[in-house]
């Protein structure tokens, strides 16, 4: 077991990046480069640390020179809005009934505090957001209703009204943070024992395809400094398990858009790790663009 942990721990800290496996034929699907590591995680291979990938955030999707109207990403369009919905009430079903203290880690634009907030009133919110302008807002929408960090996740250890929580929601956020064991440490630090942690991220690996893989990498952007990683089920699993989190629930995730999986904070419990095989993600992804290239075909024979 021991020896699982180390070799997961090595991918993120990439400590191992001589066995790290190039995607070469994915060259034409994304800017950045592509690699599988021996716990068959996906990734690119980030070049800044935390602060500068916050900063690149901030310059690039959230602010106010940015005309709003043209972003490719907002967590205000219907299919991010849904996906928030389905969230909260996958988390909800496994709250207490009673008053409690919730933290949306990385709130971003601050919506599912709002979906949360109309199903279950029993909650007392709170949220960190390293974007000043995103913070500024969901304090304004909120006012005294709501406690904020204006920060990353992992300095908010060191704002004490953030101790002992009951629950917390990181959602489609741990893929693009640069450090995603330290933010689950300093999430793990905050939440009371036995306390819950909803995660959510895209369902698109080692399942049956759902998009083209043209449309899941950027092709035109380089992006391993705001996604370096893409999680399956496993990986992500691992990544909770070594960290703290032992996972008690999970949704539909290979037949859903999205993966869902809800842990629990313990103290002590034995992991259970899974790792994926290097050379069977890598036929995936093979697979996965035949399939894409194919797809384009008929499509554009039926256009």
């Amino acid at each position: 077991m021991k020896r699982l942990q180390q070799i997961i721990l090595n991918d993120y800290r990439q400590d191992d990046i001589q066995k790290f496996k190039e995607v070469k034929f994915l060259k034409e699907f994304s800017k950045s480069k592509v690699f599988v590591t021996p716990s068959g995680l996906i990734c690119h291979i980030p070049k800044i640390d935390n602060k500068s990938s916050l900063e690149l955030w901030d310059k690039r999707i959230f602010s106010k020179r940015i005309n709003q109207e043209r972003l490719q990403y907002s967590s205000n369009n219907a299919i991010m809005r849904s996906r928030h919905y389905y969230s909260a009430i996958f988390i909800n079903s496994l709250l207490p009934n009673k008053k409690i203290r919730f933290c949306d880690f990385g709130s971003g634009e601050g919506n599912f505090i709002h979906e949360l907030d109309k199903i279950n009133k029993n909650i007392k919110f709170y949220f960190t957001e390293s974007s000043k302008l995103n913070f500024n807002n969901i304090k304004k929408k909120y006012k005294k209703k709501i406690v904020g960090f204006n920060g990353s996740i992992e300095d908010s250890v060191i704002n004490r009204k953030f101790k002992k929580l009951d629950a917390a929601s990181l959602l489609w956020t741990l893929c693009n943070c640069i450090n995603p064991i330290e933010v689950l440490t300093s999430i793990h630090k905050n939440l009371k024992n036995n306390g819950l942690l909803v995660v959510s991220e895209s369902s698109r690996i080692m399942v049956p395809f759902k998009k083209p893989i043209y449309n899941f990498f950027n092709s035109k952007i380089k992006t391993e400094n705001m996604h370096p990683w893409f999680f399956s089920y496993n990986s992500l699993s691992n990544l909770l398990e070594i960290s703290g989190f032992k996972v008690v629930k999970i949704n539909r995730y290979y037949d859903e858009n999205d993966l869902v999986i809800v842990a629990r904070k313990k103290k002590f419990f034995r992991p259970s790790l899974k790792l994926e095989d290097q050379k069977k993600v890598i036929l995936f992804l093979m697979k996965w663009k035949k399939n894409s290239i194919l797809l384009k075909k008929l499509t554009n024979n039926f256009c």
